[in-house]
This record gives structure tokens, sequence and C-alpha cells, in this order.
């Protein structure tokens, strides 16, 4: 039987560099994304190199996936969060292209203490915002709620239309319970979200459509 590990995927090996006298392969998906890899890991994990080709494990994949985007993606989530108005304008483009509906931001949550935490895309939220009024709040578009199943103190974050800002409140009107809100962000959660690579992909791609310098 074959000591080598299963691969997840083959990625191909485009270039090599050095960096702080550590030797790496630049390895590309088919998604276009460049990662670096220890080469010094080929040989401890067993992996082979075919054809310009490597594969390697899941485990390995996102690990190096994760060092490699981790501080650009979390730059990217701050741009995109600094610049809601903006989003905000081209709504109806992310509600129809999924190379943006399936964008997940980090700040892009809901739920809280005995409730859990429930995380939705841009495009599941606008199309929420386009097609009903579930998420409205004393004329004002809620974009995350959180707060304590027990005791009911709750905070939001909401799109203001009128002054064009992100402002934040609680859900205080007696007629209405924050739950209700939560229930949306918890169906919006169901949907389907890209996975590490695209969303690091795709969200520099909407930098660019915001002309967003990075």
């Amino acid at each position: 039987m074959s000591n080598q590990p299963s691969a997840y995927c083959q990625l191909n090996i485009v270039g090599e560099i050095q960096e702080k006298h550590v030797d790496y392969y630049q390895l590309q998906e088919n998604s276009g994304l460049v990662i670096k890899f220890p080469k010094n890991l080929v040989f401890a994990n067993g992996l082979k190199i075919e054809d310009q080709k490597i594969g390697l494990t899941k485990s390995l994949y996102d690990r190096w996936l994760e060092i490699e985007t981790a501080e650009k993606l979390k730059a990217y989530n701050e741009l995109l969060y600094n610049n809601f108005s903006k989003l905000f304008d081209i709504r109806e483009k992310i509600t129809t292209e999924k190379g943006f509906y399936y964008l997940q931001p980090s700040w892009l949550y809901s739920g809280g203490i005995y409730i859990g935490t429930f995380r939705y895309t841009l495009g599941a939220l606008f199309n929420t915002w386009l097609t009903s009024d579930r998420l409205d709040y004393q004329g004002n578009q809620i974009i995350k709620i959180g707060g304590s199943g027990l005791s009911g103190a709750n905070i939001y974050e909401a799109w203001d239309p009128v002054n064009k800002k992100i402002i934040k409140g609680s859900v205080s009107d007696p007629q209405i319970h924050w739950h209700q809100y939560v229930k949306v962000f918890r169906s919006l959660g169901e949907e389907k979200r890209f996975g590490t690579g695209q969303n690091f992909l795709q969200s520099k791609n909407l930098l660019d459509t915001l002309e967003i310098n990075f």
C-alpha cells in the first residue's frame, strides 16, 4: 500500500522564490490564485511532483492558503466596510453577479449568546433588502444584529439611506422583537458562500470594480 497522502487538489508549479532564506514553490490553482509553499514540506509530507504539478492534502492546502491570504483579506474586508456606501450603490450588480453574490466579508454575521452565529453573503443581504422589508427598522436597513437570547439586550448596525452612513442602535420597539431579524439572518446563513480562495480573489475584484485602491 502506498504511503503517498491522498491529494486534495493538483496545483501547477509556476515559479520558485526565496524569502528570509526559505525556498518556496509558487503554486497556482484553477481559479488563478497563487500561493507559496515551502520546498522542505514537499519531502517532509511525502508529496510528489509530476509534470510541474503537485498534489496537496486538504489540511496543507487550507493552512498555506490561510497564511497567504489572511493579512490581505483582513485589509480587503476593512476597505469594503469603510466604503459601504459604494457597495450600496451597486447592490443590484452584486445580487446578479455570482462572483460578488457569494462574497462573505468577515463583518457580515449575526446572532449572539445562546443563539449562535450566522454568517452570510453580500448578495444574500442586498437581495433581501431589494425584495422585502424583513430587515427594515425605523426607515433603516439592518446589516447585522446581535445580543443575548436571555436578557433581550441587543445591538444592530444598519444602513441609513437618508444620511448615507452606517449607524448603530438597539431594537426597542415593543411591537417588534429583535429575534425576528435574527431568524432572517439565520436563513441567509444557509445559502451558499465562497471558500477562502474565491473569497480572497473576488474581494479584490470587487475593490477594483469600486475603484478602491489597496
